[in-house]
Order: structure tokens, then C-alpha cells, then sequence
């Protein structure tokens, strides 16, 4: 039994559906929202009001058109609205006009009686007809309602309807403890009678006397300009503000960005319509809302996904690109210069998944995609000499031998297709990660011989070209160095001096599990003695200001193949000691792979809970959206960076909902993400769970 091990049971997993003209609105622009009692959202926009239809069961919007709705306020089955001057009521799907006031329409609010303001008149619905209640002392901007308490605010005033003969008392910064602030909505805590206020400066509460509470109080409430808030029966405070929606629950708030929670930073309104938040921006309508799931059925989604889009001939597996309006549909699988790695890392979770499940589906899976790595080792014709990528005629830059990312593109010897040259240690380490748990899992014995060949044919270009890869011009790759006099004395090689070392040690220690060949051995005992490879890669990652990420994902796969194989303890503490310092390191990263990695083979605490929150949160649709986190208040920045002549990023990375999808290799400290015409496929899901599930750091 292992130490530490997570139980998954099943979580709400949050999904977004998006609406605009394009899809039922009478307008993109969105302003306000208001629900009745049945949970039927109404939506005022700036060309008049839409409704979820009475006759279909919630699949299309009706539609009134009356120019700009401004305010749109719900009571019972009810929902009144307003378009400038003229107040509206819908019920049942049947709208009527009401009133045209002399002035614009400022608010609504009240259940059982109905309130409506103006710049400078309160009035009050009795029957049918609108009377006057009481005139206001400030130009009115907004109303709160709640029971026979009555609030308006006026940009930094707030302004209080009380006493036995009603008046108002208005409450100003300079004759009060009140902020200096601009109020731009209030919201009554009906249970308790605190006031909620949405201002320039963050969410406040007002305890109704002295006591004014905002983000230094109360370190959870936020410091974005609030433009709506909406506090729930369960506890919940939904706020919109100028950076997304934002949810305060359990204690904490949680940030939904745009653009993948909401359609733009600024959200003009939010409401919670049951377990659903409905937002409303400039730029169209959101309905977040959650389903009960699993890890497991989730990774079955995401197997689905894959083999459904993102398969490119012959079993590569990279991600996509020329996606149109964030319809995964719509997208190509893409060629990269690592499809080896993509594809291995792929590869890597079929293997473990079937390591776990024996499905025959998935063997297949893998075995298809594990041919397609073998064509690309052998497409060169230069034994043991890999290529980056493969592409066939009708596929984009077909015919293009040099493009201008100085990219080297070569025909086959058999005229097929044309490859990739230029290979670097991200291919190699992809190799033998995919290879070597598919020898070990999935491989029959043919397989066997055929991985055999090709890899240890790979160590042998290595071996014979002085530790290097050799191109098709007979010069060395870029990033392909493992020779020890380059690694150990030529300070240009700083940087890669102990990750290469540990990958090089891999692959001769996979060389010699799958050959049994002595050479091997004595070339990784050589190597890792005399040349001090295995010192080296006892503290393989070096301090960057955390900046280098493509070492820090080639660094744990050498490391989740290497340990899975060498049985030498006294080579294992080594490697160990290497592995303990790199997660350390990035441990703040909170990486679900790196952290079960380091779990798996050292069984000590390994923030597994953080890795299961980052399975729950990494989102469904895979669509590489941009998110956009800059107008945040609470980032904190590192300046670390800058001594290596780079920018300052988080000193924390942002959950995985509020990111982008992304591979193990891209930073996860920045701030803004993504890319809206392409994504990464689920292989950062899928590698990460099975491979917490094979190790029993998982449990279902």
C-alpha cells in the first residue's frame, strides 16, 4: 500500500456553452440578465429582449425587439424590463408595455411590490399603474430591493430610504468612514442584512452602520471593478467584473477569464439560474454549468476526442491547427517539428491506459500509432537516424525543401513522402519514453524484435557519431549533444550539460533492458563513472528562473522511463537525488505529470491533491482559447526573470481552468494564454491520470 494515494470519486466538471446573433440574439452586446421562477433566462441586449422559448423545452430564444434593455429584474414568473424610457413585464412568453416615464429607467427591483427608478423619481407598481413613491435627493443610478428596504447609489454616494416618515439618507466618503469610491451596483444580503457593494475598486460590504469591508479586510473579496453581483441561496456570490466572472465560494474566489468562461473581459452581468451562471458581455452570453463525472470517464472523453480529431495519417498524434470559431470540428491535425515527442507522449498513455485496463481497443490504438513512430526512424534511410516529421503530398509546405524557420525538408528514398531532418534530444527522449512502454506493456513478440531493432539501431548512430546525431549532410544536429567533451568541458553546453547527461543515460540503459547486449551496459557505466554522467544528472536541472520548460518535461519522461527500468540502488540514489531536486524546483509549477512522476517512485509526499485538482480543472473542450488574465488584481509577479534578460511572469501559476491548454513543455506562468486556431491534443489529461492509475497514486 502506497503512503499516499487519492481516491477520485466523482466531481462536478464544468462545461460553457456560447451565444450570440449567430445562434438566436437579437445582438452580441448583451447588458443585463434576469431569471423567473422556473429557471428561464431572459437576456436584454442592446437590440431589445430575448427569452429561452416556452414551446421547445429551452433550445431557441424568442425574441423583442425595443432597442437597448438596460435593467431586467424577475419576480415570480414575472420578469420585468426596461428599454431607455418605457418599463416592460414578460409572463409566460406574453410581453406588455407598462409605462414610458419621463426620464431613463435606472433600476427595478422588489418582489412582491415592484420598484422603479429614475434619475430623480422613486415610483412604485400597484396594480397596473405605476405611482410615484418618493423623489430622490441625488440622480439616481441604480436600485436595490429587498422587503421594505430601499437603496439607490449615485456614482460615490449611497443613499438609504429609512424612517417612519421615509427619507433618504445619503452617505458620502468625506463625512464618513464610506471609501472613496465609484458604486456601480448594490445587492442586499437578505438573510443577514448586509449590503454588498460593486465599485471601481473591488467588492465591499456594508454592515449598515460604520463598518466598511473590502479586499484588505477581507482578503478574498476582490480588487476588479464589479459590475454586478448576485448572491445565492447556497452561499455563493457571483460577481462580474472587468476581468471575467468571478465566484466566491467555500471561502475563496475563483476566477472564470474570458474567453473561455465568459465572451470578453468585461462582464456587464452575472446570475446563477439553479447550478448554472449565466454572463452577459459586449461580445455575446455564456451559461456555465457542471456535470457530475469521473477521472475515468473523463480520460475515456478524452481517448474519444483524440482518436476521433486528432489523429494524423499513419498514427501521428500532435495537436491542431485552422480551427475556426472554436469548433474543434473545424481543426487539421497539425505537423510540428517534435511529432515524435507529441506522438510518444500520446503513445505513453495508450500504454499505461492498457497496461491498466487491457482494452483491446486501445491496444489497437497504441499499436497503430507505435508503427507510425517506427516509419519515422526509417524513413531517413540513414540507419539509426530519426526524423523530426513526415509529410505527403497534398499536406501544407509539400515541396518546400528550406522554409523560413530554416526548417530542413528532404524526399524520401522511396519517394513517398519528405522528411524532417534536423532532430533534436526532444525526439530521442519521445523514443525511447513510447518505445520502451510499449515493449514492456503492449508488444508481442515480432513487435519486440522490430522495437529492438530500431532503437538500439538509434543508440548505435549515437555511439558511432561521437554522441551525436549526424543529419543527412553528415553534420551534427543543433540539440542533439551527448558527447562528453562538450557536456563536461565547454561551457557553451551549460545549459544542457546534465539533462543530456540523464537523457543519454536513458537511452543506453532502455538499449540494454530490451537487447541484453553487455556493450551497453558498459558504455552507461563508462559514461556515468568516467565522465561523471550520473553526477551530473543528480542535479539535472538548473536553476532558470524557472523559464526553460522544454528541459523540464524532457527531464521527467528520461526520469519516468530511467527509474522505471534500472533495479541498481546504487544507481537509483543517484538518479533519485536527481529527481528530488528538479521537482523541488518546480514544484510551484504544480504539474499533475511532474508531480505523480515524482510520487511514483519515491512514494513520499508528492501535492497530489494539487495534481487531482489539475485533472479536475483542465477543461473539456480543447479548443485553445485565448484566456485573458491581465486586468487581474491579485497576480503576483516575479522579477527573477529579469536577470536573464526576460520578462517578469506569476509567481504562481494560475489553476489549469484558467489557462489555456497546454503541453508539459510551455510556461505556465504567464498571464494571457492561448491560440483560437489551435490546441494541444488531451495527451496532458491522458498521460498524467493513467499514469497515476498504473502506479496506484489514482484509485477509482
Amino acid at each position: 500500500m502506497r503512503k499516499g494515494s487519492y481516491k477520485s470519486n466523482r466531481f462536478p466538471q464544468r462545461f460553457c456553452d456560447y451565444y450570440g446573433a449567430s445562434n438566436g440574439l437579437l445582438s452580441d452586446k448583451a447588458l443585463c440578465l434576469a431569471a423567473d421562477c422556473d429557471g428561464r433566462v431572459y437576456i436584454g441586449t442592446e437590440s431589445g429582449l430575448n427569452f429561452l422559448n416556452f414551446s421547445d423545452n429551452g433550445g431557441t430564444f424568442a425574441s423583442f425587439a425595443c432597442g437597448k434593455v438596460t435593467n431586467a429584474h424577475a419576480s415570480g414568473k414575472k420578469v420585468y424590463f426596461s428599454a431607455e424610457k418605457t418599463v416592460y413585464v414578460c409572463e409566460d412568453g406574453i410581453i406588455k408595455e407598462l409605462k414610458t416615464f419621463d426620464e431613463e429607467i435606472k433600476g427595478i427591483g422588489g418582489k412582491d411590490i415592484i420598484y422603479v427608478i429614475t434619475e430623480s423619481v422613486l415610483y412604485r407598481l400597484n396594480g397596473d399603474e405605476f405611482i410615484h413613491h418618493h423623489s430622490t435627493d441625488l440622480r439616481a443610478q441604480g436600485l436595490a430591493v429587498s422587503g421594505e428596504n430601499i437603496i439607490s447609489f449615485s456614482g460615490r454616494s449611497l443613499c438609504i430610504l429609512t424612517g417612519k416618515r421615509k427619507h433618504w439618507m445619503c452617505i458620502f466618503p468625506e463625512h464618513s468612514t464610506m471609501p472613496e469610491f465609484k458604486i456601480n451596483c448594490v445587492a442586499f444580503d437578505e438573510t443577514l442584512g448586509f449590503i454588498w457593494l460593486g465599485t471601481d475598486k473591488g467588492a465591499y460590504i456594508y454592515d449598515n452602520r460604520c463598518g466598511w469591508y473590502g479586499h484588505k479586510e477581507i482578503s478574498c473579496l476582490p480588487e476588479e471593478e464589479i459590475f454586478s453581483i448576485d448572491l445565492t441561496d447556497d452561499g455563493k456570490v457571483i460577481l462580474s467584473s472587468d476581468a471575467g466572472l468571478i465566484v466566491i465560494n467555500n471561502g475563496a474566489a475563483k476566477y472564470l477569464p474570458a474567453t473561455r468562461w465568459v465572451c470578453c473581459e468585461k462582464v456587464n452581468d452575472a446570475i446563477a439560474i439553479g447550478n448554472e451562471i449565466w454572463t452577459a458581455s459586449d461580445e455575446g452570453v455564456t451559461r456555465i454549468y457542471e456535470k457530475s463525472m469521473t477521472l475515468e470517464e473523463k480520460a475515456e472523453y478524452c481517448f474519444d476526442l483524440t482518436e476521433k480529431y486528432f489523429i494524423r495519417k499513419d498514427g501521428f498524434v500532435t495537436g491542431l491547427d485552422k480551427i475556426k470559431n472554436n469548433d474543434i470540428t473545424t481543426g487539421e491535425p497539425n505537423i510540428t517539428d517534435n511529432d515524435g515527442l507529441w506522438t510518444h507522449t500520446y503513445l505513453g498513455s495508450l500504454c499505461y491506459l492498457y497496461a491498466v485496463t487491457k482494452s483491446e481497443k486501445v491496444l489497437e490504438a497504441a499499436r497503430r500509432s507505435m508503427y507510425a513512430m517506427v516509419k519515422l526512424t526509417k524513413v531517413t534511410g540513414i540507419k539509426g537516424f530519426t526524423a523530426r516529421a513526415i509529410r505527403y503530398e497534398g499536406e501544407d509546405g509539400y515541396g518546400t525543401r528550406v522554409d523560413r524557420a530554416g526548417e530542413e525538408w528532404h524526399t524520401a528514398p522511396d519517394g513517398s513522402c519528405e522528411w524532417l531532418g534536423e532532430t533534436s534530444s526532444d525526439e530521442m527522449t519521445g523514443h525511447f519514453f513510447g518505445f520502451s512502454l510499449y515493449y514492456d506493456f503492449c508488444a508481442n513478440d515480432e513487435e519486440k524484435e522490430l522495437i529492438r531493432e530500431v532503437l538500439c539501431d538509434i543508440v548505435d548512430h549515437i555511439i558511432d557519431h561521437n554522441y551525436k546525431l549526424c543529419d543527412i549532410d553528415g553534420l551534427p544536429t543543433t540539440w542533439a549533444m551527448w558527447n562528453p567533451d562538450e557536456l563536461n568541458r565547454n561551457s557553451m553546453w551549460l545549459w544542457e550539460k546534465c539533462i543530456n547527461s540523464l537523457e543519454m543515460l536513458t537511452f543506453l540503459d532502455v538499449a540494454y533492458h530490451i537487447s541484453g547486449d553487455e556493450k551497453y551496459r558498459n558504455e552507461f557505466l563508462r559514461l556515468a563513472v568516467d565522465e561523471h554522467y550520473l553526477i551530473n544528472a543528480a542535479q539535472h536541472k538548473k536553476d532558470d528562473a524557472r523559464i526553460t520548460h522544454i528541459d523540464d518535461n524532457l527531464g521527467f519522461l528520461c526520469t519516468a522511463t530511467i527509474l522505471r527500468i534500472e533495479k541498481d540502488p546504487s544507481i537509483r540514489k543517484y538518479l533519485l537525488m536527481g529527481m528530488k531536486h528538479h521537482w523541488e524546483y518546480e514544484r510551484s509549477e504544480k504539474s499533475p505529470l511532474f508531480n505523480l512522476i515524482y510520487g511514483a517512485f519515491t512514494d513520499e509526499v508528492c501535492d497530489i491533491d494539487s495534481a487531482i485538482k489539475a485533472l479536475r480543472d483542465m477543461p473539456m473542450d480543447y479548443t485553445g482559447r485565448i484566456i485573458l488574465n491581465s486586468n487581474r488584481r491579485n497576480l503576483v509577479y516575479d522579477t527573477e526573470q529579469e536577470r536573464w534578460g526576460e520578462v517578469p511572469q506569476l509567481l504562481f501559476p494560475l489553476d489549469y481552468d484558467e489557462k489555456s491548454c497546454y503541453n508539459y513543455d510551455t510556461n505556465p506562468f504567464e498571464t494571457n494564454w492561448g491560440n483560437n486556431s489551435s490546441t494541444c491534443s488531451p495527451s496532458c489529461y491522458l498521460l498524467p491520470y493513467w499514469f497515476g492509475r498504473y502506479y496506484g497514486l489514482i484509485e477509482e
